[in-house]
């Protein structure tokens, strides 16, 4: 299983699933829920996204603790949601990201990873640009943007409420980026 999972976090999709795929248990034997949650977010990762929902079910199935259903929003829900959340951040921080859009993706993919070799699969959301703090030197280049994934987003909460408040943290993560802030500073800030 650890083969197959770092397989997935290379963006070795078709590996990790043959990966994965050895290691099911035959028909009258039941599934292991880890194998399962597996096989499910690299069936995300290559956009099999109605396949991927039969082995999240499965997952949670098996160990309801451990793999709860992901909460599944519509675009248009996901977006209330942020909205909500871009209207609760303090003033002086939506003044200051104001130029700063915020995309919405299903989930991260390869060619992203390419541009940007930092991200795996399972990232919830990503700044691409240039820090606030270093246009002067580097030039403006093309616009900021913040992009969040959204199926990564649902999986990280059992409730809309946790949901938002994924969205909430990994919004200000993203913002601290396009302020200059590095992985380091945003954990200690409590944004990890």
């Amino acid at each position: 299983l650890q083969r197959a999972e770092c397989l997935h976090l290379l963006w070795r999709s078709e590996e990790a699933l043959r990966a994965v795929r050895a290691l099911t248990p035959p028909e009258d034997e039941e599934d292991d829920p880890d194998r399962a949650d597996l096989e499910a977010r690299i069936l995300e990762a290559l956009g099999r996204f109605e396949e991927a929902e039969r082995f999240f079910a499965d997952a949670s199935r098996l160990a309801p603790d451990d793999y709860p259903a992901p909460i599944r929003l519509s675009v248009e829900d996901f977006k209330t949601l942020l909205d909500k959340v871009l209207a609760s951040l303090p003033r002086v921080i939506r003044d200051t990201v104001l130029d700063v859009p915020v995309l919405v993706e299903p989930k991260p993919t390869l060619e992203m990873a390419e541009r940007e070799p930092a991200i795996n699969p399972e990232v919830l959301g990503l700044f691409v640009g240039v820090p606030v703090g270093e246009k002067l030197q580097a030039g403006s280049g093309y616009g900021d943007v913040v992009l969040l994934f959204q199926r990564n987003l649902e999986r990280a909460g059992e409730t809309r409420q946790e949901v938002s408040k994924e969205i909430k943290i990994t919004l200000l993560h993203e913002y601290g980026h396009y302020l200059g802030f590095d992985e380091e500073e945003l954990e200690h800030l409590g944004l990890g």
